[in-house]
């Protein structure tokens, strides 16, 4: 979708011209609007690597259920999946347990720290420890250090 065509159907969205939003979980990424209810539609999607059907991830799933119910916008949300019956005992389980996730950050660390400093963001020390208060590794790192 044209980034016009996008903005207008958001703002329309937003606006109520719009009640109704259907798009494909890469589009879901995208897209930061509140809604009171997700609905996803089947989860498979294409893997190029695999030339096949995968299961959509459990971090595609959570995305797109926490566009449900905003507090800010909402008193409360819905998400709904349907899948096949072969995936749901695997989805059941995984949204049941709800493991925290977790930040990859750190096994590229030393690549983004050397582009703040080339880029001038950080330039000693205790810049580079206020850059790392800002990530989501150090939001992870305070509640769960290995």
């Amino acid at each position: 979708m044209l980034r016009p065509d996008r903005s207008l159907t958001e703002k329309m969205f937003e606006e109520g011209a719009l009640r109704l939003l259907v798009c494909t979980a890469t589009l879901a990424w995208g897209i930061n609007l509140p809604v009171h209810t997700v609905i996803i539609k089947g989860t498979e999607v294409y893997n190029p690597e695999k030339g096949g059907a995968d299961d959509l991830s459990i971090l595609d799933v959570l995305q797109i259920f926490g566009r449900a119910g905003r507090p800010q916008y909402d008193s409360k949300g819905e998400a709904i999946m349907i899948t096949a019956h072969k995936s749901l005992a695997k989805y059941l389980g995984l949204l049941a347990r709800a493991n925290p996730i977790e930040s990859s950050l750190i096994k590229s660390l030393p690549d983004h720290l050397n582009a703040e400093i080339t880029a001038g963001t950080v330039t000693n020390v205790k810049e580079a420890v206020t850059w790392l208060s800002y990530t989501y590794l150090y939001v992870r790192m305070q509640k769960n250090p290995l």
